[in-house]
């Protein structure tokens, strides 16, 4: 009975290889280029943590990022979104961010576990990624070696494994937008409904998401218009589309318009303005800088025309698209924190630099190709690519990876240091005025009132003058201020009435808003507010 069970499994497996050495010559680019991503992806990612190790213990290089996690905690913990206790919020910018890192709380508590555990998940999301540039750049240009160079682009692009890594949202967000064109350029119709799903995820994943609705939809209608492939069931499609969409962004629509009667999150209102002078100075400095550092720019923006000619329009068009939101919404925002935001924009015409060189090129030159010399060509092509793309990478992308130490180094010695310093030497039920409102909260459990109002409605939405914000603090039993000392303005109107009780200064500060940062306690018996 035994060799007649040995008999039987033999076939099974030999059909299982079978199977496999079937499937295997039609995917070989695919296989190829997941191979490469996750060799790629994962070494840079080694490289920045052995750095990391080399300044600090693990930690986040954005003070928000721990922000990410304390809503995380009050998911797991049953009380959604109380980013302080009873105080329901909006400030989650990306909710489906902190939804994906309450699973962390699951398995440990542990502060140092759980940055592990998101960089675990980071690294898993930045994999697919690239995995995805790679597969949409061979699409685009029908060779996998251009799929390769995007791929060594899009990781050696100097900010992008310092953001990735950084437990901000960042590779979720731009999984969500690869994926999106990913299935954009799939015109069948088919895939409309889950290109739905994908992009009501991808505004959970950012705000900045919903350009894949706004921008992208009415181009992908258009690109099946043109090829004459519209009919009433696509019209249909594209209608279930919108509503799939929809269907997957109201519940957290409903909860902001139920809790602030805003549809956005806080977020958006604290930092979306009209752009001053010295912000659009700043911006036109930066861009200027970049300009002449990162040839890819120009190249992208240029060559991505012809893409879009060829129907090949998303990397361009959201990258673009990014750019003017960036631009004429937040300009200065989104240049601080080393460019954070900007990442993304990059990352997109990074790739549209390379597919758009490549596309261009076979277009120019190959009909003018002399019989046996189209493989020295193809080298030529590829030497240039790497020439003025690639090579101008690599002498920031070693110098942001120090950065990236310096700036978990500077995280963890000031706000996660007072953190801690609040929960050993203050009342279980004090409340913070504060500036950073990551760490803080975090370390400390204590209640806070965020001062820019990214987690605190009435500050964002009230529009107090300052003694009616100091009237609110006292009223909310709020002794103490946690603070940058360059920007402590409020002792102009608490003359005598506080103390300083502890101070934190950076030597080598990078990232943080200031150097110095100090717990200020209020005696508000001192004072005059009501």
């Amino acid at each position: 009975m035994a060799g007649q069970g040995l008999q039987a499994a033999g076939p099974t497996k030999r059909r299982i290889s079978d199977r496999i050495s079937d499937w295997l010559p039609g995917h070989k680019a695919g296989v190829e280029i997941l191979l490469f991503s996750i060799l790629m992806t994962v070494t840079s990612c080694i490289h920045y943590f052995v750095t990391l190790l080399m300044w600090t213990q693990p930690g986040f290089a954005l003070d928000d990022s721990w922000i990410h996690l304390q809503f995380a905690r009050t998911i797991y913990e049953g009380h959604p979104w109380e980013y302080s206790p009873g105080v329901p919020s909006t400030g989650s910018t990306s909710p489906l961010w902190s939804i994906l890192l309450s699973s962390l709380l699951l398995f440990t508590n542990d502060p140092e576990r759980l940055v592990l555990g998101t960089y675990v998940i980071a690294t898993v999301l930045y994999c697919l990624c690239t995995f995805l540039v790679g597969l949409v750049v061979r699409s685009y240009t029908g060779h996998t070696v251009w799929g390769f160079l995007a791929m060594a682009a899009f990781v050696l692009f100097p900010r992008n494994t310092w953001l990735m890594l950084s437990g901000m949202e960042t590779p979720l967000f731009v999984f969500m937008l690869m994926l999106s064109i990913y299935l954009l350029d799939k015109t069948e119709v088919k895939y409309d409904p889950l290109l739905g799903v994908v992009a009501g995820l991808a505004y959970l994943s950012r705000p900045e998401g919903i350009l894949v609705c706004l921008v992208c939809f009415p181009m992908r209608f258009l690109i099946v218009t043109i090829r004459r492939q519209l009919t009433l069931r696509r019209v249909a499609s594209f209608l279930l589309a919108g509503a799939l969409a929809l269907l997957v962004v109201v519940p957290w629509v409903m909860y902001c318009l139920s809790t602030t009667g805003y549809p956005l999150p806080d977020t958006f209102y604290a930092k979306v303005h009209v752009p001053n002078v010295s912000e659009i100075e700043a911006w036109d400095f930066w861009w200027s800088v970049w300009l002449l550092e990162f040839p890819f720019i120009t190249i992208g923006v240029v060559s991505g025309i012809y893409l879009a000619i060829k129907g090949k329009p998303y990397t361009w068009l959201l990258g673009l698209s990014l750019l003017l939101l960036y631009r004429f919404s937040n300009p200065y925002g989104a240049l601080i924190n080393n460019a954070r935001y900007l990442v993304p924009v990059f990352d997109l015409l990074v790739i549209t630099a390379v597919a758009g060189f490549a596309c261009l090129f076979q277009r120019l030159f190959t009909a003018r190709i002399r019989p046996g010399t189209e493989a020295l060509v193809q080298v030529a092509a590829v030497f240039i690519v790497i020439d003025l793309v690639l090579v101008p990478l690599l002498p920031e992308y070693f110098i942001q990876a120090q950065l990236f130490g310096n700036a978990v180094k500077n995280i963890n010695e000031q706000q996660v240091q007072i953190g801690i310093w609040l929960r050993d030497n203050t009342p279980e039920d004090a409340v913070f005025a504060i500036h950073d409102a990551g760490a803080l909260r975090f370390f400390s459990g204590r209640s806070v009132i965020d001062l820019a109002g990214l987690v605190t409605p009435a500050i964002v939405h009230g529009n107090m003058t300052v003694i009616e914000t100091l009237s609110y603090l006292k009223n909310h039993g709020c002794d103490y201020f946690v603070f940058f000392d360059e920007i402590f303005f409020y002792w102009y109107w608490l003359p005598g009435a506080y103390d300083k009780i502890y101070t934190v200064h950076l030597e080598d500060n990078f990232i943080s808003g200031r150097d110095t940062m100090s717990v200020f306690r209020v005696n508000w018996s001192k004072t005059s507010f009501s």
